[in-house]
């Protein structure tokens, strides 16, 4: 695997000579590379498929995301997941609920795995589905992702017959980007006809195939309604892009807006097919990006100009 992305900035050099001097000097890192080798076991195929079964179960009775837990255990020679409790019906995001795990909750967890209970279990990535968009880390994603260990993938086109994935591995902050082949059963002799480059990509088209499995009934159980968040109600403020909160970057804005689009949409039974065909609608149409333009330039609402219109309509 290949270093993608170093969460090093500045390194620093320490020289002394006691009672004489001290000395340091710091080392700004512009660029870095680096490989990671795993030779660990490969992820079953009746677990994966349970995990993808879940995620169109979670997308057709809730219509959100929904995420599981990946653990490795090296000397069973296998991986094992796990969803724990979280929040339904909230869109385009995945969220755990902090309620503790019970004794009797994590036995049952280990019979699903089909071991006893033991420390061998490492927790080591995540797996979470982006319903019927495409499969994409997003700034939301890369936050909670870089500072746990592991494999995380990301399932998009949730809907479809066939899905998509996006996968990295962190280690340490690094990131790097996954042969999934490294992690994926392929079959010896149809990997000796394949050449070695393409590998990853026969693995991610296997991985993305459409094959329905029954899941523990407890990963439905912690699947639970979410409340509405009254701090997500419509805004009353004006648009003003003077706003400290849009000088993030661009790709946590767009993060952060699709979010609270999502959540404020599943609030009130608004369906994500719904909302994105106005967005098309809206993003398609030159009047909508004309009046969007001048709202957001002039610091107004909408709803304001067709006020105003309609108190000049009556003389007011």
């Amino acid at each position: 695997m290949k270093l993608a992305k170093t969460s090093k900035t500045q390194v620093s050099e320490v020289k002394d000579v006691p009672g004489l001097l001290s000395c340091q000097v710091d080392y700004e890192i512009k660029t870095a590379s680096g490989t990671l080798h795993y030779g660990g076991p490969k992820i079953a195929p009746q677990m994966w498929h349970q995990v993808m079964s879940f995620f169109r179960w979670t997308q057709q009775e809730m219509r959100s995301e929904s995420q599981v837990r990946i653990y490795v255990n090296s000397q069973l020679g296998r991986w094992a997941a796990w969803a724990f409790p979280q929040a339904a019906r909230t869109g385009m995001s995945a969220r755990e609920l902090a309620i503790p795990e019970t004794p009797e909750q994590a036995r049952e967890r280990f019979v699903s795995w089909h071991s006893e209970p033991s420390d061998d279990w490492i927790y080591f990535g995540t797996v979470h589905h982006h319903c019927s968009a495409s499969a994409f880390q997003s700034g939301t994603d890369e936050q909670n992702e870089r500072n746990q260990d592991g494999l995380h993938i990301t399932v998009g086109k949730i809907d479809a017959e066939r899905h998509d994935l996006h996968a990295r591995f962190y280690l340490g902050g690094n990131r790097f980007e996954p042969d999934l082949s490294l992690f994926w059963p392929i079959d010896p002799g149809l990997a000796e006809k394949v050449p070695p480059g393409m590998l990853h990509e026969l693995a991610s088209h296997q991985m993305c195939e459409k094959i329905s499995l029954d899941f523990p009934d407890a990963w439905r159980e912690h699947i639970i309604e979410a409340q509405p968040d009254p701090r997500l109600s419509p805004p009353s403020r004006r648009w003003d892009l003077s706003d400290p909160e849009l000088r993030m970057p661009s790709p946590f804005r767009l993060d952060a807006a699709w979010e609270e689009i999502s959540q404020q949409c599943a609030a009130t039974s608004v369906s994500e097919e719904q909302w994105m065909q106005i967005l098309h609608a809206l993003s398609e149409n030159n009047v909508s990006q004309i009046i969007i333009e001048a709202c957001l330039r002039h610091g107004v609402e909408p709803g304001e100009i067709l006020a105003e219109a309609e108190r000049c309509a009556l003389g007011f």
